[in-house]
C-alpha cells in the first residue's frame, strides 16, 4: 500500500525546513562539543573539577537525537522525491532501519529471560536512562516530571510491533540466504503504516530535542549561579586583604589580591 495523499502532504509541509534547521543545529552542537573537550583538557591539566561534564553528556544525547532526526528527514525526502515505485519502497525500508536502530540507541529494549522476568540491563545502559536519568537525579530534580512524561512516551511507542519491525530491519540490512524472504517482505511492505510509525517517532524525537535544550538552559543557570556565589566569596577575600593590608607588604598583598580576583575568570 502506497502513502496516501493526506499523509504525504503532512510530511511535505515541514520536512525540508526541519532538515535545514536540524543540520545547522547539529553543526553547532559538534562545535560546542569540541569546545567542551578543550575545557576538559584544561581542567584535568590543573587537577580541577570540570563543571561542564554533565553538560557534555546532555550535548552527547542531543547530538544523537539530532542525527537520528536528520537521517529520518533525509530518508523521507528520498521517498517524497522518488520517481519510481521501488525508490519509495527502498526509502521506507531505510526509515524502518533508522527507527529500529534509533529507538534502540536512545532507550533500548527490555528482554525477557526463560523465567519470564524482565531483564533491564540494556535499557539501563541506554542514553535516556544512564546519562539523562543520572543528570535528572543528581543535578536537575526539578525537571523530573518532564523526564517521566517523556519516558512514558518512549514506553508507549512499543505498542508498535517491534518484532515485525525487527524482521523488516534485519532483512533490509543483512538480506538473507533465502532471497524469497527479502522479496516477500518487500512486496508486503505497508508504506502507509511505515510512515505512521515515522510520524509518531518524529514527534518523540522533537520532544526529546526540546527537552534537552531545557536541560542545557537549566544546567547553565546552575553554573551561572555557582559562579555568582564563587565571585562573592572571592570579593569577600579581596576586601579582607584591603582591610588588613600591612604597609610594608603592600605590593605582596596587592599582587596576591590580583591573583585571587583572577579566579573569577576561571570558569568564564
Amino acid at each position: 500500500m502506497l502513502l496516501t495523499l493526506e499523509t504525504k502532504e503532512k510530511l511535505l509541509t515541514n520536512v525540508e525546513s526541519r532538515l535545514n534547521e536540524l543540520a545547522n543545529e547539529v553543526d553547532n552542537l559538534g562545535k560546542l562539543f569540541t569546545e567542551l573537550e578543550a575545557y576538559k583538557t584544561f581542567f584535568e591539566g590543573r587537577n580541577l573539577l570540570n563543571p561542564f561534564e554533565n553538560l557534555k553528556d546532555i550535548l552527547n544525547f542531543r547530538l544523537i537525537v539530532g542525527i537520528i532526526n536528520l537521517d529520518l528527514c533525509a530518508a523521507t525526502l528520498t521517498y517524497l522525491r522518488g520517481k519510481f515505485q521501488y525508490e519509495t519502497i527502498s526509502a521506507s525500508r531505510q526509515i524502518i532501519v533508522i527507527i529500529s536502530e534509533g529507538y534502540k540507541k536512545i532507550y533500548n529494549f527490555i528482554a525477557i529471560n526463560e523465567k519470564g522476568d524482565k531483564v533491564l540491563k540494556h535499557r539501563n545502559n541506554s542514553f535516556w536512562i544512564k546519562e539523562i536519568g543520572q543528570i535528572i537525579n543528581s543535578e536537575l530534580p526539578e525537571l523530573r516530571q518532564e523526564y517521566e512524561d517523556l519516558t512514558k512516551k518512549l514506553d508507549n511507542y512499543l505498542v508498535i510491533n517491534f518484532d515485525v519491525l525487527k524482521t523488516q530491519r534485519d532483512l533490509s540490512v543483512h538480506y538473507d540466504k533465502e532471497p524469497m524472504k527479502v522479496y516477500n517482505m518487500i512486496i508486503k511492505l505497508d508504506i502507509e503504516e511505515s510512515f505512521k510509525k515515522l510520524i509518531l517517532f518524529l514527534d518523540i524525537l522533537n520532544n526529546l530535542f526540546a527537552f534537552t535544550q531545557l536541560l542545557v538552559n537549566s544546567f547553565q543557570k546552575k553554573i551561572e549561579q555557582a559562579n555568582l556565589e564563587q565571585d562573592k566569596r572571592i570579593d569577600t577575600i579581596a576586601d579582607l586583604l584591603d582591610k588588613h593590608m600591612v604597609p610594608n607588604n603592600e605590593k605582596i598583598s596587592t599582587d596576591f589580591k590580583e591573583q585571587i580576583l583572577s579566579l573569577k575568570k576561571l570558569y568564564r
